[in-house]
């Protein structure tokens, strides 16, 4: 009787191929999963500082609110 990996690993010189059992993960969450890989994958590359990149959030949530404010004023 042979029993099913729950995932495979499988790599050459340009790729990674993984296969999953269906019973393992959930599509939703396996995409959320890879999701995050793909932004961890993109932070390891990033030249900005911890500084900067703040800096740019605290830019992108004073916008946000200026665009958005209307909606909590009364």
């Amino acid at each position: 009787m042979s029993t099913v990996q729950p995932y495979q690993i499988k790599t050459n010189n340009q790729e990674v191929v993984i296969t999953l059992n269906r019973s393992l993960i959930e599509p939703k969450k396996l995409e959320q999963f890879l999701d995050y890989l793909s932004i961890k994958s993109i932070q390891q590359k990033s030249l900005l500082s911890d500084d900067s990149a703040n800096q740019l959030i605290s830019e992108i949530d004073k916008s946000v609110w200026e665009k958005q404010k209307n909606l909590f004023e009364q």
